[in-house]
């Protein structure tokens, strides 16, 4: 029979803060007691490969691919730059995913911190912007595979038939380990990850030989001004760039999606949030600095769609360049992987929480995963992607969807901060130290994320426009039907706030 589970009322949680400023809170969905999840797998996933999967969901080689032209004219070539500070933001936001986690333990993330600490109906629209951007993730991310593949194995890229085909077989794959279990889904990753990174580490090595020590002819030499906020000649703007970089990090938070079936639940999702921002904003800083300058500008530009493998074959030449090639196709495997997963949780705690339809809230018996929502997901992926592939008109119309996606991510990301911030006010009153971590580390990041989404909003087009309204409304209505059809008690939790013990030989 397929487990579900229904949430209790909850009471306001009472902290007991550890040295690193946690409390003792629920570990399962909307208010039920500390210990008690979902019925997913516990413990299955380490803290090594949660940081892996948050990584391989954010996709460094496959982002780096399709943005390094568009930030090298953005920013001119200080790029690198902007990757570093737009660090800065991501890291004060998953500090905040770490505090909201050693609270409460829930594979709904955001969606039921934002419920509990703010307000359910704000926490609904959370966790619909969530899976909007999730799902919208998943296609997005599996579109490269076909020609990626086709021109590895040395055939026409641009053969629909080849692509329907290999969408369908990487489709299933990635379908088929995530439904599996969460441990061969993991131990995927880390083979994938292995692989992939070696091969872009190997060519940052060689891009910086040849572009800042040899000097190689056809490349762009390096300018002190690239570290400037300005860029070569002042032509660069780091605003235009940090719009850019701000969606290179979007996936990072997978890692806490898994927090129900990872080894120390309360520490090691929240931890790999963390290390996987540093381990991003140096990848990718270090992609833009080895790279960016291995072909003029005009001639990256040209080759925007899949600048990498270009890049690789200016530095080695065509044959070596496949090996590139082998790691888009890795890199768009993992990150797709983890999209579905994520997707797949997300929608399976609301599902629990009697928010979206019931058969989101089961388990597969057996692996003891989500298996309907991956299953649905995996299935709208893939007919998706054929639908992109066959008809123009289609792909013209998505195209513009999936430029929202990381516009959702900014937003989601944004509303957590906040949410981090209420929720553990009351340490704003300790001191310094709290004020600092609880309250104006989490409301700067979530402040700046605001004003990226506001920024690329106003700079959308009337169709994009019309996509995120769209999308807004969708949501709107499917709260409702929650509200009025499903009666779920999600909506009847009070609202939380941490309560921090009194200092040593004080009275409550």
């Amino acid at each position: 029979m397929d487990e579900t589970k229904s949430p209790a009322p909850s009471t306001p949680a009472v902290g007991a803060p550890t040295d690193a400023g946690a409390d003792n809170g629920a570990a399962g969905g909307a208010g039920a007691p500390s210990g008690q999840g979902h019925g997913l797998r516990a413990g299955a996933v380490s803290l090594p490969q949660s940081v892996i999967f948050s990584v391989a969901s954010s996709a460094p080689e496959q982002n780096t691919a399709v943005t390094i032209a568009v930030l090298v004219a953005a920013s001119a070539y200080a790029g690198g730059l902007a990757i570093l500070i737009t660090t800065l933001p991501m890291l004060a936001i998953a500090f905040s995913y770490h505090r909201l986690n050693m609270w409460s333990r829930d594979c709904g993330g955001s969606y039921m911190w934002v419920g509990r600490a703010i307000n359910p109906y704000v926490g609904f629209m959370v966790g619909w912007t969530m899976l909007v951007g999730y799902a919208l993730g998943t296609v997005a991310d599996i579109l490269p595979i076909g020609p990626a593949v086709l021109s590895f194995i040395g055939l026409p890229a641009d053969s629909a038939l080849g692509s329907l085909v290999t969408v369908a077989i990487a489709g299933s794959v990635v379908v088929g380990t995530a439904v599996v279990g969460v441990q061969v889904t993991a131990r995927f990753q880390m083979i994938i990850a292995g692989v992939e990174y070696v091969i872009l580490l190997a060519f940052c090595g060689i891009g910086i030989y040849r572009v800042y020590f040899e000097h190689a002819p056809g490349t762009v030499r390096p300018s002190w001004e690239w570290l400037s906020l300005s860029g070569v000649g002042g032509q660069g703007s780091l605003v235009a760039g940090m719009l850019i970089t701000v969606y290179l990090f979007t996936g990072w938070d997978s890692a806490l999606y898994l927090n129900e079936e990872t080894a120390r639940p309360e520490r090691n999702p929240g931890l790999a949030a963390i290390i996987s921002v540093v381990i991003l904003g140096g990848f990718y800083a270090l992609l833009e600095f080895a790279l960016q300058g291995a072909a003029p500008p005009a001639e990256l530009q040209a080759h925007g769609g899949d600048a990498l493998t270009f890049l690789a074959s200016r530095l080695v030449g065509d044959g070596w360049a496949r090996f590139m090639s082998l790691a888009v196709i890795l890199s768009v495997l993992g990150t797709t992987q983890a999209f579905l997963v994520s997707a797949a949780r997300i929608s399976f705690s609301m599902g629990a929480d009697r928010v979206l339809p019931a058969a989101f809230g089961r388990l597969h018996p057996r692996f003891r995963t989500p298996a309907f929502a991956t299953v649905l997901f995996g299935g709208v992926m893939i007919v998706a992607t054929w639908l992109y592939v066959l008809s123009s008109s289609i792909s013209k119309a998505f195209d513009v969807v999936v430029s929202i996606t990381g516009v959702l991510f900014a937003a989601f990301y944004a509303a957590t901060g906040l949410a981090t911030a209420i929720y553990y006010r009351a340490l704003a009153r300790r001191g310094i130290g709290g004020l600092l971590s609880s309250v104006l580390l989490p409301v700067s990041g979530a402040a700046v994320l605001a004003w990226i989404v506001v920024r690329s909003i106003a700079g959308f087009d009337a169709m994009t426009l019309w996509s995120v309204v769209g999308a807004t409304a969708l949501g709107v209505l499917m709260l409702g039907i929650a509200v009025r059809r499903y009666r779920s008690p999600f909506f009847r939790l009070p609202r939380e706030a941490h309560r921090p013990a009194p200092p040593a030989g004080g009275l409550r």
